[in-house]
């Protein structure tokens, strides 16, 4: 089976996954000395590639034609036991009492070589011989998904509140899945169910397999324990024998050698014929999954054979168990059980079946609770039963009403407002208080809109701007825009910086940044040719003026003033242009349904993005000039220890440039920084029309301090950035302010940083190796990592 990204890799498929009537066999299984219930049972029908697994409560389901059929019950440590169930027209209920066998042995005393040694050298060759004959196949999947969380739905007793995580979100589905050699894979949700609380909830059965080289979690690329060099990376030790039926089934220990990401735990590899049969396995502390503290796998393989009768040794069911906390408070678990069945192996597979489209949801795919109760392979517990209902309560009417976010207002259920845009304060505007609103169906189109005062200044702002994304034209998208503002110069601002910066400037009189007010409207038109390429067409005009300081106000500095708001050039601007990106990286989609849709790369090529725009005297514009850009952006995981993330560019114009469309760096402005600035280059100390910059980060967690107690999760970034400013003598002449300098050469800042502070937060140490200022040489930023 062949990897796939943890956040996207497996779904669904046609209707021929049902087909004639079908009636369910249900019961339990036992352990016939202690009559306890045995957990996650094998079930095969003989003589055939259809089977299911029974639940962490012994129960099982399957799903039978009528007739007669020889139903075969296996576990590790048990005789096999075969059941004849006759299926009329109703269902069945049989319940199996499975014997335990007596070959077992807890520790084996060695000398010399562990014998789990060879056994993993014969369980590789075995692996080798028949992933060899394994050209194509196929199968069905029916996947379960509960998620709980602290912050949960379901009380053990509604009027109780209870300490333990409650469940958040529950969703299953049906598929058809189809794998061919190499690496392609394609999944088709052919039925659904999800709370009413996931917006783009797919079941998608995430099938990891052991016998991979590789098991890819999207962020970390794990080596199996029975990859053809695991002895690189594992060692191995003998724990004992258990059995099924009368043979022998090895226990050993996986031991990672912690160099790498890599797992831990056990496997059960069978006597003479070396297959797997069972993994029990956990990731070590170098997979760094965002937010997860835990990751754990448990996973059963069968014997299968294909119409010629060679034997291939496959999964039958995978377990996911995974728990961490996001920003130190939310707490949350999930745990993932797929049943794998009906094998059909190196059959011809559908021509076509495999496209960009990894994870196709058929349009009908969305199923009841009455499908559900007859379909599912895996009984609700009262506990998700009551969920369903109670999350689907509380949706409805959070959809009617108002609920609060973190930072947003909603009301229905495309209807939001933004609280922390109702009131700013700087030094043009003074007080200023704003009303908003945007409406946002999700999928085709966004509509926002704002208007506020400047009770200082004493002039009305407003905004809006519309976006349009038609599901007739995929990839093409319409946006339009209309302003009267105060704009910040060489920054755009988003709610926090603002937010930020108010504080400041009332207590302090710090005012970050510097101003202008523009009117006026912008178009762009783009389209998506290719996942790989993107052009857009883009019309903008304004007119610009200066800002001047219009209050004193402070709450805290009372006698001081703040400082002069620079002047620009007085002008009106028509510009138009273009801009490109070339995405050289091979794109997978997942069709999540219902027109919703996400995609991922499968390679880690760097990204280009070009640019172009021009002010045209002949447009009425003030100034006449080119504007282009370039920058190559990307991030490689090159090896555990060069998780690299770079990006090169540079900003040229030609022609009269007015002081504020010249040149700027992403620089740092407040404490809460913008992801790839500089960090030590004050806002706007540097501008130009010429630009060159450098940005490079590694992270070298795993080198340091990976293993280590509470700081483990932590990622240590090493930086460096480098960049260059320049400006005709024409330009500078022309410059409204000429409050700013040029790089002496080549500016350099090196430092490191702590991410992942919270889950949320970057910490960065950062020191000017030149174009050195007294007192200004080190910082300390904080960087929000969202």
């Amino acid at each position: 089976m062949s990897q796939y990204r943890l956040a996207a890799l497996l779904i669904l498929i046609n209707t021929n996954f049902l087909f004639g009537q079908e009636y369910k066999v249900h019961g339990k299984v036992y352990d016939s000395r202690s009559a306890k219930p045995l957990l996650f049972v094998t079930v095969k029908e003989e003589g055939t590639s259809f089977g299911t697994t029974g639940d962490n409560k012994g129960d099982y389901i399957m799903k039978l034609k009528p007739g007669s059929h020889n139903l075969i019950f296996s576990y590790i440590g048990y005789f096999t036991d075969t059941a004849v169930v006759s299926i009329d027209s109703s269902d069945a209920e049989r319940d199996i009492y499975l014997r335990p066998s007596e070959i077992m042995t807890d520790v084996i005393e060695v000398l010399g070589e562990d014998p789990a040694i060879g056994i993993i050298r014969k369980a590789i060759e075995y692996k080798k011989k028949f992933k060899e004959k394994l050209i194509e196949y196929d199968f069905d999947a029916y996947t379960k998904y509960v998620i709980r969380s602290n912050f949960g739905s379901v009380k053990e007793n509604d009027s109780v509140k209870s300490d333990r995580e409650q469940i958040l979100a529950l969703m299953e589905s049906e598929t058809k899945n189809y794998f061919k050699k190499p690496d392609e894979f394609k999944s088709v949700v052919i039925s659904r169910r999800e709370s009413a609380n996931t917006l783009r909830g797919v079941a998608i059965p995430y099938i990891v397999n052991f016998y991979d080289e590789y098991v890819d979690l999207g962020e970390s690329k794990v080596l199996s324990p029975l990859a053809d060099n695991a002895f690189d990376h594992y060692d191995y030790k003998l724990l004992g024998t258990t059995s099924i039926d009368s043979n022998i089934v090895y226990r050993i220990a996986v031991i990672d050698e912690g160099l790498s990401p890599l797992f831990r735990g056990k496997i059960y590899i069978a006597d003479s014929t070396y297959e797997l049969m069972k993994a029990d396995l956990s990731t070590n502390e170098l997979v760094n999954l965002t937010a997860i503290d835990s990751l754990d796998f448990k996973q059963k393989f069968s014997v299968y054979t294909d119409k010629t009768n060679n034997k291939f040794s496959l999964p039958t069911d995978v377990q996911i168990f995974a728990s961490g906390t996001f920003a130190g408070f939310f707490k949350f678990s999930g745990e993932v059980f797929t049943i794998i069945s009906d094998y059909d192996i190196n059959k011809k597979l559908p021509k076509g079946i495999f496209n960009e489209y990894v994870v196709k949801v058929l349009p009908d795919a969305r199923k009841d609770s009455s499908y559900w109760s007859d379909n599912q392979l895996i009984k609700n517990t009262d506990e998700e039963k009551r969920a369903y209902k109670l999350i689907e309560k509380e949706t409805n009417e959070e959809k009617s009403g108002f609920r609060f976010g973190l930072s947003t207002l909603y009301y229905g259920k495309y209807l939001s407002s933004y609280p922390l845009n109702y009131y700013h304060f700087n030094r043009i505007e003074g007080s200023h208080l704003q009303l908003n609103a945007e409406f946002d169906d999700l999928k085709t189109l966004n509509i926002y809109g704002y208007a506020g005062y400047g009770f200082s200044d004493k002039k009305m702002k407003y905004g809006f701007d519309f976006s349009y994304n038609p599901k007739s034209a995929r990839g093409f998208k319409v946006n339009i825009g209309f302003f009267q503002k105060l704009k910040s110069l060489f920054y755009d601002l988003n709610s926090i910086f603002v937010g930020y910066n108010t504080i400041t400037s009332l207590l302090s009189k710090v005012d970050q940044y510097n101003y202008y007010y523009a009117n006026g409207y912008d178009v762009s038109i783009s389209k998506s040719f290719l996942p790989q390429t993107e052009l857009a067409l883009n019309y903008h005009q304004e007119k610009q003026s200066t800002a001047v300081t219009n209050t004193d106000f402070s709450i805290f500095k009372k006698e001081q003033k703040f400082r002069n708001n620079p002047a620009i050039n007085n002008s009106f601007q028509r510009l138009i242009g273009f801009s490109l990106m070339l995405d050289p990286n091979i794109y997978k989609i997942i069709d999540l349904g219902e027109g919703d849709e996400s995609k991922y790369t499968e390679t880690q090529f760097p990204v280009l993005n070009l640019g172009f725009s021009y002010s045209s005297k002949k447009l009425k514009s003030t100034y006449e000039y080119r504007k282009y850009t370039a920058s190559i952006e990307g991030e490689n995981n090159l090896t555990s220890y060069l998780n690299i993330r770079y990006r090169l560019g540079a900003v040229i114009f030609s022609g009269e440039v007015p002081f504020q469309s010249l040149g700027y760096f992403n620089s740092t402005t407040s404490v809460l920084d913008k992801d790839f600035s500089f960090r030590t280059m004050d806002y706007q100390e540097y501008l130009g029309d010429k630009i060159y910059y450098f940005n490079f980060e590694n992270n070298f967690k795993n080198i340091f301090w990976a293993k280590a107690p509470v700081i483990g999760k932590l990622n240590l970034i090493g930086l460096f950035s480098a960049g260059k400013s320049e400006i005709s003598p024409s330009n500078l002449q022309v410059a409204a302010s000429k409050n700013f300098s040029l790089t002496r050469g080549v500016f350099m800042e090196t430092g490191f940083g702590i991410s992942g502070i919270l889950d949320i937060l970057r910490c960065d140490f950062v020191w000017r190796l030149n174009n050195r200022i007294p007192g200004r040489n080190f910082r300390f930023s904080v960087t929000g990592a969202f």
